[in-house]
């Protein structure tokens, strides 16, 4: 059999024993900054307190962070399906099955092991795990591989593991796959990956090996314990060759929302499917067994004692259910004996199956792989056989995905790994994608449903979270800059999502909230305002929009301008004329309700004084740079929409309110090198905003001439580069959002003196569209140090960090904003 594919030069790359001594930890507002925020504190408190007393998990919990450590690696799954992160050392420690709701939590019995014979010598078997449970778990098992002969390396969606001299003269390397293939609207949105692993034996005597994966049937959760879970065995005849393996299905409940008045005591559970299979691919080299039944929270003797004994299992078949307190795993083993000097491979697959995405008020959403492998929870096995078939051609689509970018000698190789690596958040951002309404039991329909709830044509409705901590689908202010990656690589799911947003635009939910950072009430949304977001996990997305509560969005000046500007860059991508005529009225709505902002007539919208725009704690009163911006490269987009649809009148109107705002910008806001921060006179206005051209930055990426002349962007862009950079703990965490023109970092508020990582990759994207590479790749590798190397945070970037490397909301969408510099570097004259 063949070798593993050579693995690329720009994978990060980490060692097995190099764990981080001083890794980023969450953040601590200063005493200023919680003094200034502390009825806002108060209000999130009893808000979240009153979620959890509901039997719900909060939008956002700022005092209880996650924090799971720099452990996490590749996560395994398509689009939309769920996922489950492997970790760099081994284990699987990170899952998502149900919608949007995250479990951090390492299972022990996770793992696979390797045995070891040969000619006239005793066989050892040992975990290919560095550490060992914690509380006793398995404490039969051979833990605590030495981790120094042993590498991990990522370029996602796929991951090797190199363990190098695990026994004298074995060398093994696992090659990690998920189907995640862009254009492909079918295999990606396949629940699986595959293990494929290569077996070289540079002994002089032949070798017997034996690798085994063991698997608990769950995710982590309380509900492993709860009794009721029924492993068996199953096999396939493949195309490839016979394949065994076992199905656990699982005893899920979820809970039912709470009536008024219920307590906790009384809740009520739906119970939709979910199981998990583990299977191995058979030749007449490599023979498969297995053992459908151990009990995991135990000392796994019975299968580690059938395991190191001949490095195989006695295919033992148990079909007894769970008890109460009790998890139980499966294991399946592949075993081959290789010649002196010889190599084959033996491929593992992981699969599930959790066909109905169920919210927080009760609806749930088939999943789209569903669509092509049936709704009825039945199809584990069948998903890990066709993995098992398919792999070697999902490596080949990544693989020619992938090659322009790695052969491109012009972009370093930091750039080539960041740029794939944190494409992870496509899959493992909460995702969902659906494929119609599931059918039992669902709530009724809301009076005030968003028009958005129909699905949008033959691909359904996409979500993918903000954070994982911060539990919004489709947060718009922030997909923004997140969206150049779904656009370049999956063009037809951007393009449902904006559907969403653009039929979400004439929704009203008249109900008011109270809102936590000003203590006012407002609408949750009214009619004409682009809504902040498409709904939480834990209420119901696409009938209940906004579910953000902060601030009064409906004001906000940046959600509106950023609907326009990205359907025309979507437009741009696809040519597709018939999406541009679909939310056309959409677009003149959106700019006739964002004109009521230009208060004073001058063709430039004002902000109000409070933070109403995507940096929600950072005031800004009257014209800003921010916000202007993006209202003028709107009315850019929104004039060449206008001709190409033939709609002369509108589009000579917004030229002539985007020439008069021009003029306002540059006579308001140009201070002779950069754009102030805004026009008023408090003690920020003059600062330097890290983000003040995104509007240009738009506009370029658009096609679009720039809203400003391009000797005052990259003017501008200098000065980022020189202060919010290079003068911020010189130059190595990326752009800082707000300095001072002394040098001095700008401290008014929270978010002011953070540096963004997403947001410093969209700058970087700027300075590469008016040829500043130099800068661009500067100030964006700033982020992949601390991501990759100094923080620990690969696989979960958060939003924000400190000059203290202390990090604001895990695991976010922004950093996606990388593939707005890919967008650039590709579209370059």
């Amino acid at each position: 059999m063949t070798a593993s594919p050579q693995i690329p030069e720009a994978a990060w790359s980490r060692r097995l024993d190099k764990v981080l001594e001083s890794p980023g930890r969450p953040g601590n507002p200063s005493f200023d900054i919680i003094l200034e925020m502390l009825p806002a504190i108060i209000r999130i408190n009893r808000a979240n307190k009153k979620a959890r007393k509901s039997g719900r998990l909060p939008l956002m919990d700022p005092f209880n962070t996650f924090d799971p450590g720099p452990y996490l690696g590749v996560p395994l799954g398509g689009l939309g399906g769920g996922t489950i992160t492997r970790g760099w050392q081994g284990d699987f420690s990170r899952w998502q099955m149900r919608p949007g709701i995250y479990q951090y939590e390492t299972v022990a019995a996770d793992q696979f092991s390797v045995y070891v014979k040969q000619p006239g010598k005793k066989g050892t078997a040992q975990v290919l795990y560095p550490g060992k449970p914690v509380g006793g778990a398995l404490s039969g098992w051979a833990w605590e591989l030495p981790g120094s002969k042993s590498t991990y390396h990522a370029l996602y969606p796929r991951a090797w593991t190199e363990y190098n001299g695990v026994a004298p003269g074995l060398n093994l390397t696992c090659r990690q796959v998920s189907p995640v293939l862009p254009h492909n609207y079918k295999e990606s949105s396949l629940p699986a990956g595959v293990f494929a692993w290569t077996v070289e034996n540079t002994s002089d005597t032949e070798m017997k090996v034996g690798l085994m994966f063991t698997f608990q049937n769950g995710f982590g959760a309380g509900s492993d314990f709860e009794g009721g879970h029924v492993n068996s065995a199953f096999s396939d005849g493949g195309p490839s060759g016979p394949i065994s393996g076992v199905v656990m299905k699982h005893n899920y409940r979820q809970p039912k929302p709470l009536d008024e008045g219920q307590v906790l005591d009384e809740q009520e559970y739906y119970e939709d499917p979910l199981s998990f299979a583990i299977a191995a691919q058979g030749t007449d080299e490599v023979k498969v067994s297995y053992r459908t039944r151990f009990v995991t929270n135990g000392s796994g003797m019975d299968v580690w004692h059938d395991f190191r004994t001949d490095g195989e299992l006695e295919n033992v078949e148990d079909e007894k259910p769970s008890n109460e307190r009790i998890a139980i795993g499966a294991a399946v083993c592949a075993t081959v004996t290789v010649p002196a000097g010889g190599k084959c491979e033996v491929a593992f697959a992981l699969g599930w199956d959790m066909p109905i995405a169920r919210f927080g008020e009760g609806r749930g959403w088939y999943r789209r792989y569903t669509r092509f492998y049936g709704k009825n929870g039945e199809s584990a096995p069948r998903i890990v056989c066709e993995a098992l078939d398919q792999y070697s051609d999902w490596e080949t689509q990544i693989g020619a995905w992938q090659e322009s970018i790695l052969d491109d000698p012009r972009l370093p190789d930091w750039y080539k790994s960041a740029l794939f690596n944190e494409a992870y958040y496509i899959t493992d951002g909460g995702t969902v994608w659906t494929d119609g309404l599931a059918g039992g039991d669902q709530p009724d329909m809301p009076e005030d449903a968003a028009p958005c709830a129909p699905e949008p044509g033959d691909y359904g409705h996409f979500a993918y979270l903000e954070g994982h901590e911060y539990r919004m689908y489709n947060t718009y202010d922030v997909h923004f800059y997140a969206s150049f990656a779904l656009a370049s690589l999956w063009p037809e799911l951007e393009l449902s999502l904006q559907r969403d947003i653009a039929r979400a635009l004439t929704a009203e939910h008249p109900e008011e909230l109270k809102m936590v950072l000003s203590g006012h009430r407002a609408p949750r949304k009214v009619r004409g305002a682009i809504p902040h977001d498409i709904g939480g996990p834990t209420e119901d997305p696409w009938y209940r929009v906004n579910a953000y509560d902060f601030q009064d969005v409906s004001r906000w000046k940046d959600l509106n301008p950023k609907f326009v500007l990205q359907i025309y860059r979507d437009f741009v991508a696809t040519q597709d004329i018939d999406f541009l005529v679909e939310v056309w009225d959409a677009v003149v709505e959106a700019i006739d309700y964002a004109r009521q902002f230009d208060v004073d007539e001058d063709g430039l919208i004002e902000n109000e004084g409070y933070p109403d725009q995507t940096y929600d704690t950072w005031s800004v009163s009257g014209p800003s740079a921010y916000s202007g911006g993006l209202w003028l490269a709107a009315l850019a987009a929104a004039a060449e929409m206008a001709d190409i649809l033939d709609q002369g009148e509108a589009a000579k109107s917004y030229r002539d309110t985007l020439a008069k705002g021009q003029r306002a910008y540059e006579d308001l806001l140009w201070t002779g090198e950069y754009y102030a921060y805004d026009a008023s006179r408090s003690a920020q206005a003059t600062s330097i905003m890290a983000d003040q051209l995104a509007g240009d930055w738009y506009a370029r990426a658009c096609g679009l001439p720039g809203i400003v002349s391009e000797a005052n962007a990259q003017s501008a862009l200098k000065v980022v580069f020189d202060h919010n950079v290079r003068l911020f703990e010189s130059g190595t965490m990326g752009a800082v959002n707000g300095m001072r023109p002394d040098g001095r970092v700008d401290a008014s508020t929270m978010q002011s003196q953070e540096v963004w990582t997403g947001t410093t990759y969209a700058v970087a994207a700027a300075m590469l569209q008016l040829d500043m590479s130099e800068e661009a790749f500067a100030t964006a590798e700033g982020i992949y140090k601390q991501t990759y190397e100094e923080l620990g945070y690969w696989f979960c970037t958060p939003e924000a960090w400190t000059y203290k490397g202390r990090h604001r909301s895990l695991a976010y969408m922004r950093p996606l904003a990388i593939w707005a510099m890919q967008w650039a570097w590709d579209r370059r004259g």
